[in-house]
């Protein structure tokens, strides 16, 4: 009998005891490993102008045996990209870890100018042009692999390869910018010698001394500087000031038709370093080559996109905006005719954009002109409504011409085309509902916090993150969560531990990235009543000593210790009536064997 009690008793106190750890075992919490570090030098780079850029990539997670793939994006159209996907596999990202020397006024010594690095990007400059005003800008969208193919993590970072002016952000680099460049006749044919001009400009506050410029055609086979030497000295220029360089230059009497690259050279006593930039030169010559690209042609006159403008931000989905286009004959000695120029989007490569993420608005996306005169210029314009349902990218809008000129006294018909860029981007409508938080919170006690989200917008956010502020006490202050996706959400939960009584009041800062990469804060604000410590059999609420409110209900803790009085008297009560009804039967069987003997 006794043992019989022992087993149930000991079941009861097992199952108390895994309640008990089920209700109160906290939730694991999912490591975040932090995102990448990135370093690129920044750099001078005129609007027009194909560039290289090296990006050096730190990660605390990343190891070498991992394959890399790395999709890279500008969303604000300011650089144009010929090739967005690289990997590792393709020899195309270097994977050997080294350092890069930061700041070449130190030595090697100085550990602190040295960045280490894990792996490294080279974007050679046929595959990026600055074709845009905005920031240089760049999103790197990296991905990890295991041997077999199995993806093993993905993170977002971005780095800036030139500002907006085209020259460097810092104060002092950002003083003596080569503001423009022109030649005395545009475009250069075989054979001729031309002026080159630059313009040279100081932003500072204080005058540059003892400015020196160094003119370097190497790259750009068969132009040269003709009768003076490659570097040119000014004394000072004044802040604010601008001053023009001139370059006599030669071309050879036979060459390819296209755009040759030279780069000038720019220091001063005021810049630590000193700053490069590239220009182009666009020669029409005789000698064939087949891999040649060009948009000139030879002896026919040319019709270009001088600049356009949409407004200079990136276009919101579904919102009409003016594009305007600035054109301009290049031919200084023959007119054109009968130009048409034709409007038209180009298709883009998801299916929401596959004709096309753009659509004239109020008119026609044709245009007549009857006559351009040589070296002349116009301008025009078109509305366009972009598609309210496009993924957010850079989408091309194609300009094709087709004209007539007369050419050694024949009339030839010519046709020609260029594409421009353009973001788009879509409507932020990150939400977040009312916070959830339940009181009263008995001091010693924590309370949870619940916040539902959802990313109702069109486009994924970036980098979403939490963090915690108030008169309490959490285990996640700071919370990242990562990126999310157009139509999902989920719960944020924390835990909060009251630090007094009275009133916790407290908010969540939701922060994230939007589809332009602007960081963007959403704030949600709860509060709830703290209270006493309670004492065993008292409410939430109650005065010691009072009964309880008949209204409330006991916290969980009280309904199961309860249940558990309950279930062991029960199973007591039920043991000792049976021992009395036993020992009961045993005395009437014992009196029936009496009777039975006196009888």
């Amino acid at each position: 009998m006794r043992l019989e009690k022992r087993r149930l008793a000991s079941l009861f106190l097992t199952f108390l005891m895994a309640v008990a750890f089920c209700m109160g075992y906290p939730p694991a919490k999912a490591s975040n490993t932090a995102d990448p570090e990135i370093y690129s030098e920044k750099q001078t780079v005129l609007k027009g102008s194909p560039f290289q850029a090296v990006f050096y990539f730190k990660h605390a997670y990343y190891s070498s045996t991992y394959d890399i793939v790395i999709d890279v994006n500008n969303t604000n159209g300011a650089i144009s990209l010929g090739e967005k996907t690289f990997s590792s596999k393709k020899g195309e990202i270097d994977k050997e870890t080294g350092e890069v020397n930061t700041d070449s006024s130190k030595s090697s010594e100085d550990d602190d100018s040295y960045y280490k690095y894990d792996y490294k990007l080279v974007i050679p400059e046929k595959y990026m042009k600055r074709v845009g005003d905005g920031a240089g800008t760049l999103k790197f969208t990296i991905r990890y692999y295991d041997s077999n193919g199995a993806k093993l993590g993905t993170y977002l970072v971005q780095k800036t390869v030139f500002d907006p002016t085209g020259t460097n952000s810092t104060e002092e680099n950002g003083r003596l910018q080569l503001q423009s460049y022109r030649m005395d006749h545009s475009p250069v044919k075989e054979g001729e010698k031309f002026n080159l001009i630059l313009t040279l400009k100081n932003n500072g506050p204080s005058a540059c001394n003892n400015v020196m410029s160094v003119l370097d055609p190497s790259s750009a086979e068969g132009i040269s500087i003709h009768g003076i030497s490659d570097t040119q000295y000014i004394d000072s220029i004044a802040p604010g000031q601008s001053v023009n360089i001139t370059y006599p230059m030669t071309c050879l009497s036979k060459m390819v038709t296209g755009n040759y690259t030279v780069s000038v050279i720019l220091s001063a006593d005021e810049l630590s370093k000193s700053l490069t930039s590239k220009i182009f030169i666009p020669v029409i010559g005789t000698k064939a080559d087949k891999d040649a690209v060009s948009n000139i042609n030879e002896s026919k006159p040319l019709i270009i996109i001088e600049s356009y403008d949409y407004g200079g931000k990136p276009v919101m989905g579904g919102k009409e905006f003016n594009l305007a286009m600035h054109f301009r004959n290049t031919n200084t000695t023959t007119q054109i005719e009968n130009l048409k120029i034709t409007v038209s989007s180009v298709a883009g490569t998801d299916d929401k954009s596959a004709a096309g993420a753009f659509t004239p608005a109020k008119s026609s996306n044709t245009f007549f002109i009857s006559k351009v005169a040589p070296g002349s210029s116009f301008t025009e314009q078109i509305a366009l409504i972009p598609k309210a349902d496009a993924t957010p990218n850079s989408y091309g809008v194609t300009v094709a011409f087709t004209y007539e000129a007369v050419l050694d006294g024949k009339r030839e018909a010519i046709e020609a085309n260029e594409i421009i860029s353009i973001p788009l981007v879509q409507s932020d409508r990150f939400e977040a509902n009312g916070a959830e938080l339940q009181g009263p919170i008995s001091m010693g006690d924590a309370g949870q916090l619940n916040i539902s989200y959802v990313n109702k917008g069109k486009s994924k956010i970036f980098n979403l993150s939490v963090k915690l502020e108030g008169n309490f006490s959490t285990e996640s202050p700071n919370t990242y969560i990562g990126n999310v996706e157009s139509g999902s959400g989920d719960t944020f939960q924390a835990s909060l531990s009251p630090l007094e009584e009275g009133t916790l009041t407290g908010k969540a800062i939701f922060s994230y990235e939007d589809a332009n990469g602007n960081v963007k804060t959403l704030v949600k604000n709860f509060s709830c009543q703290v209270i006493a410590p309670q004492e065993n059999g008292e409410e939430l609420g109650s005065e010691p000593g009072s009964s309880l409110d008949a209204s409330k209900k006991p916290p969980l803790w009280m309904i199961l210790t309860g249940a558990g009085v309950v279930i062991v008297a029960a199973v007591v009560l039920f043991l000792v009536i049976r021992k009395k009804r036993k020992a009961k039967k045993q005395k009437m069987l014992e009196e029936s064997d009496d009777y039975d003997e006196a009888s």
